[in-house]
């Protein structure tokens, strides 16, 4: 049934009474909320905002939200990752130390700004929410360490890099001080992404 606190649009009636004759889920809807996610984000912290919130933006009833996402932490998430801005999009790079270096300009450029700010309170909502951590890692997380550790063990394979270094190690060196400086509230301006790419390439190389 339709929420009673939310004024729901025709459409969204229409999905949330219908659900035992198999309506499929409306993409309309889905694209509500997601818009009405972001909007809400530019003003409200991910800490303060509710799935009823949500819900009253995109003029959807609660039910309809859930019915595309678990928990409130999965729309956001969504919402803030499926935007070009946060895309991991890199060149071919010709060997491991172009690799390692791009992977970390574009996360440090990622976390810039407003962009960062909304990740850093992610970061943050995650600590004392499991189920939250993991949807991080898997939507936003996991691929930029997987890029990092195939450069990796590509450039210690082709001799540029240190074959004893740890891989996983080595990415713990890259992912810390970009999540600390984020969390902190620390530019990560060009100065920070020169030293820590210079630092690190000198740490991987024999």
């Amino acid at each position: 049934m339709v929420e009673q606190d939310v004024v729901p649009n025709e459409e969204a009636y229409l999905e949330d009474t219908d659900t035992k004759a198999g309506r499929p889920r409306s993409e309309s809807s889905r694209k509500a909320i997601l818009e009405a996610t972001r909007r809400l984000l530019t003003h409200t912290s991910v800490q303060k905002l509710s799935i009823e919130a949500i819900a009253k933006k995109a003029k959807v009833g609660k039910t309809t939200i859930y019915r595309w996402w678990p928990n409130k932490s999965a729309v956001i998430m969504e919402a803030i990752f499926s935007q070009p801005a946060y895309n991991n999009v890199l060149p071919t790079p010709r060997n491991g130390v172009e690799g390692v270096t791009q992977q970390l300009d574009k996360l440090c450029r990622q976390m810039a700004g407003k962009n960062g700010r909304l990740v850093a309170e992610i970061v943050g909502e995650a600590q004392s929410n499991p189920e939250a951590l993991k949807i991080f890692i898997d939507s936003y997380l996991q691929e930029r360490y997987d890029t990092l550790s195939s450069y990796i063990n590509g450039g210690k394979q082709t001799g540029e890099f240190d074959e004893s270094i740890d891989t996983d190690s080595a990415i713990d060196v890259v992912l810390g001080p970009v999540f600390f400086r984020l969390i902190s509230g620390q530019e990560l301006d060009n100065d920070f992404i020169k030293d820590m790419t210079a630092m690190l390439i000198k740490a991987l190389k024999k």
